[in-house]
């Protein structure tokens, strides 16, 4: 028993000894000692004013780069809450590092290989998982992403364990769109068209992004599915038993400019486009809110049209905004 009891004050006594040195300047042997960064998150557009914090995330991966941008080390957590007193110890060492984090990530993913010394900042982090051409469903999924500045670590065998902070905005590249239809009484009511004869497309080439957030170009765009249908009354007409809008919710990734962002709405019955536009340029344009928009601060936009003057037997639609005339088609059906 004595034996047992002299055998834990030595390990305890010599564990001592060695945590004691490496913030003692009497001892020369510091190169073993520990040092890390520790990382916390926060999400702040630049529209806002104050910081937000992401809350629970199924996932969170944090990667470590040196200045030449090669992989150090990656720490991966599942199922955490990004809270202001979350943090991430990332054990690096003597050199000048950057950190690079990832929260969201789950199922409808697939992700890179990652090997330490090997992995860059513009590999690919993750590819979203499709069949046919169609995008995963992405219901309930959100990503954010973000880096922080460079963070500088000395040699530990002159100044032994050290330990530095930092923090990364960690911003959503995830966004909402809801596509409204609404047709006007003498549409609906003289020409017999209604909102069930529409469809609405919406497609990206956004589905593959790098760890540091950029999209490589050429990629495949894919078509996003429709989350939900949704006909109702919108109460611009007198009939209020009358159906004379209809609503589509899609959730899509990063929309850029330049990787092939369409948007649609179909004429089922004719099998003809009313209209086709670049997918930000109309969110930019038929924005149903009527305010200026930042696409690096908004991530939910609704997109309105109001069509009048419809005819069933050759597409005619006159496409209104906010009471201005921004498109007007007339295309001929064929028998």
């Amino acid at each position: 028993m004595k034996f047992l009891s002299y055998k834990i004050l030595m390990t305890l006594f010599a564990l001592g000894i060695i945590l004691w040195s490496c913030d003692s300047f009497i001892y020369d042997d510091l190169k073993h000692c520990p040092q890390g960064v520790y990382v916390n998150f926060y999400s702040k557009t630049p529209c806002a004013s104050d910081s937000t914090f992401i809350g629970s995330v199924p996932s969170l991966t944090v990667f470590a780069f040196d200045k030449n941008d090669k992989l150090v080390t990656s720490v991966t957590e599942k199922n955490v809450t990004l809270s202001r007193e979350h943090e991430v110890l990332m054990p690096v060492s003597d050199g000048d590092f950057t950190f690079v984090a990832w929260a969201g990530i789950n199922e409808k993913f697939t992700t890179g290989s990652f090997v330490n010394g090997t992995t860059s900042k513009n590999d690919v982090m993750l590819t979203l998982k499709s069949v046919s051409g169609t995008a995963e469903d992405l219901t309930g999924t959100r990503l954010w992403q973000g880096e922080s500045p460079v963070i500088s670590l000395p040699d530990p065998d002159k100044e032994g364990s050290v330990y530095r902070y930092t923090a990364i905005n960690t911003k959503e590249i995830t966004n909402r769109v809801t596509v409204k239809v609404e047709l006007d009484e003498n549409t609906l009511m003289e020409d017999g068209i209604l909102p069930q004869d529409f469809t609405v497309g919406v497609t990206s080439a956004d589905g593959t992004i790098n760890i540091d957030g950029n999209m490589p170009l050429g990629g495949t765009a894919l078509n996003y599915p429709a989350l939900n249908v949704h006909y109702y009354n919108s109460g611009e007409i007198s009939d209020t038993k009358k159906i004379n809008s209809v609503s589509w919710d899609f959730a899509t990734m990063d929309l850029k400019t330049g990787y092939n962002n369409v948007l649609t709405l179909n004429y089922v019955k004719g099998n003809k486009t009313v209209f086709s536009g670049d997918l930000i340029g109309s969110i930019l344009l038929l924005y149903e809110k009527q305010t200026n928009i930042n696409m690096a601060c908004q991530h939910d936009f609704v997109i309105k049209f109001i069509l009048t003057d419809c005819c069933a037997s050759h597409i005619s639609c006159d496409i209104f905004v906010n009471n201005w005339l921004v498109h007007s088609y007339e295309t001929q059906l064929g028998m």
